[in-house]
């Protein structure tokens, strides 16, 4: 690696040449260095973690061909500071929902479903009574555009997943523990 100080051709140039030298730029210094190997071998976790991005990124560019989503990832951009529309969807993309458990009142525990910046098409909760038949319920959002639902301690009993949409098509999948009286 070399440091580039006085040479006015040289100074400020960032990229690649060719496969073999990569000019950088690093705190006002140009940087010169051999081109970086790719890994040879790859953890699970990394693989997961790259094909998550890559399914991330191609699907960003496709939803992004649309104006009018375009337009709510601009805002979207503007609202959180990211750069632009393109690194706001892959924001929506990589963030997955979360299940907050909320007040307990007597006989019933309030949940709450969000997703950190961005919406969710769909939420729905399944009551699965062992041996009888399953209750589904669609929620909607309310005015506040948060996704709020209630449970009877009885229904925690039979156990209940819930389903969950993200605007990024993704679907989620929460189990809620059986609750002991």
């Amino acid at each position: 690696m070399a440091t580039v100080r006085t040479n006015p051709i040289l100074n400020g140039l960032s990229g690649m040449l060719g496969r073999t030298i990569v000019f950088k730029n690093l705190r006002g210094k140009t940087i010169v260095a051999s081109c970086p190997s790719p890994p040879q071998r790859q953890s699970e976790q990394q693989k997961t973690n790259r094909n998550k991005f890559r399914d991330a990124s191609h699907w960003a560019r496709m939803i992004l061909l649309d104006a009018a989503r375009k337009e709510y990832y601009l805002k979207k951009a503007k609202k959180m500071k990211l750069p632009n529309a393109y690194t706001a969807a892959i924001t929506d993309y990589m963030r997955s929902p979360k299940l907050a458990e909320g007040f307990r009142g007597g006989d019933t525990v309030t949940y709450e479903v969000s997703k950190k910046g961005f919406e969710l098409k769909k939420v729905e909760v399944v009551v699965n009574a062992e041996g009888a038949t399953t209750q589904t319920r669609s929620i909607a959002k309310d005015r506040y555009n948060e996704w709020t639902f209630s449970l009877r301690k009885a229904e925690l009993q039979a156990g209940v997943h819930v389903y969950v949409t993200d605007d990024a098509g993704k679907g989620v999948r929460f189990d809620l523990k059986k609750q002991r009286n």
